[in-house]
């Protein structure tokens, strides 16, 4: 038996979240097109007759950007390297290289551990990945490279046979069928926080946090969930709410619907939005 930790690494919005959520087969990281919109390490665990995988999925490196969080997020991912038994470094080819992959590049060669290189989005055409030979010719001392899709999940298989090469001999560290370390409030937040990403689009600033505040499973198995959703200004919580809370409606319907799909129950959502200029600083 084989087992432990994997880092995924690489910049903002390549792909990460989903490409976790494909290898565990089951939605534990949000995923938006917005960048950044991974706060914290969220741990996906496969589990395989081989052993087990635990995979940490980043917030990625996001240069150019001198508020709080940008700088919390991206000590995370140097932090998240310690302890860690392989990486496993995404990159984007429909994106030019810029300077978050020579830190990125820098940091891994620093951290001296088993690197497998994903060239993603491989189900798209040659001429949608521009940038495709300069990620080609990338070389970060990886012990192998695969071009992979996330969203179409091609050469899964072989990244996991490759990591099971590269992993050394342990027992699991997560019991059968356990896919996340993630409580389900945590969680909960994590989904609700991800509709208003969708529902806003580029309009959302990045001061946004989401606390569940009650949760109450009721005789008849409908679910009953209170939450505040967090914002640092008052202009903000305008966009949030919507003109007629039009927009707040809308994040609450796509929450509700992916929570009663996710528990075969009927889900009631209350959804409140608060000021808190400070919460930023407190941001961990």
């Amino acid at each position: 038996m084989k087992s432990g930790f994997v880092i995924l690494a690489g910049r903002s919005n390549v792909g990460k979240s989903t490409l976790l959520n494909a290898l565990v087969g089951s939605k534990v990281a949000i995923v938006t097109s917005k960048p950044q919109t991974t706060r914290h390490p969220v741990r996906g665990i496969l589990h395989d007759p081989r052993g087990q995988i635990v995979f940490v999925d980043t917030p990625g490196v996001f240069l150019g950007k001198k508020d709080l969080v940008s700088k919390r997020l991206n000590e995370l991912v140097k932090e998240s390297l310690e302890g860690i038994d392989a990486v496993v470094y995404v990159v984007d080819p429909t994106r030019a290289p810029g300077p978050e992959e020579d830190l990125i590049k820098t940091t891994l060669k620093a951290a001296k551990k088993p690197i497998l290189y994903l060239v993603n989005k491989a189900d798209l055409l040659k001429d949608e990945r521009p940038f495709l030979d300069a990620y080609r010719a990338v070389d970060v001392g990886q012990d192998g490279s695969v071009e992979v899709s996330a969203k179409s999940h091609k050469n899964l298989n072989l990244v996991v046979d490759k990591l099971f090469e590269l992993l050394p001999e342990g027992e699991p560290y997560y019991p059968d069928l356990q896919i996340t370390d993630m409580a389900h409030k945590d969680w909960l937040e994590e989904l609700i926080r991800e509709k208003c990403f969708i529902a806003l689009q580029q309009e959302l600033p990045y001061s946004v946090k989401v606390v569940v505040e009650d949760m109450e499973v009721r005789e008849n198995g409908d679910r009953f969930i209170a939450a505040t959703i967090w914002t640092t200004d008052d202009r903000y919580k305008g966009m949030i709410v919507g003109a007629k809370a039009r927009k707040l409606k809308e994040i609450g319907m796509a929450a509700r619907k992916e929570l009663e799909a996710a528990t075969n129950a009927k889900v009631y959502l209350e959804l409140k939005v608060k000021v808190d200029p400070k919460w930023q600083q407190r941001f961990r």
